[in-house]
């Protein structure tokens, strides 16, 4: 069985390594409106403004934040080696990121919130240029 660390690991170097064109794709819209680093700036929003309203920020500037916020969903929503997972449902827009957030308590919002910071750790440390 696997440690968070390890899922976490896993995930982010996936993210960053994409098999298929798709994933290369999105890739390519990492960065902000200006060519920023998206990912560098989403763990101060999380921390300063809340899980929710980064997701709202993120569905109104597109481009990296909204790709790199669809992940985070992507990846708590995922299951790990023992069955475990935050969200019971699968996570494929900000919308569902959204919904999934708003229709559970607020110990859900924190714990995601928690794994999302966790998990950005890992999307920054294993970033390609």
């Amino acid at each position: 069985m696997k440690n968070l660390e390890q899922i976490r690991a896993l995930h982010a170097h996936r993210f960053w390594n994409p098999t298929d064109e798709t994933g290369r794709r999105r890739l390519e819209e990492v960065r902000g409106e200006q060519g920023g680093d998206v990912v560098r700036g989403l763990s101060s929003l999380i921390i300063s403004n809340g899980l929710l309203a980064t997701l709202a920020f993120a569905k109104e500037k597109g481009k990296g934040y909204k790709t790199f916020m669809e992940e985070i969903g992507r990846y708590l929503s995922s299951q790990g080696d023992d069955g475990r997972r935050l969200f019971n449902q699968t996570v494929h827009t900000l919308d569902d990121f959204i919904g999934i957030l708003t229709a559970n308590d607020s110990l859900v919002l924190q714990q995601a919130a928690d794994e999302s910071l966790a998990y950005l750790g890992y999307l920054k440390r294993f970033r390609r240029d």
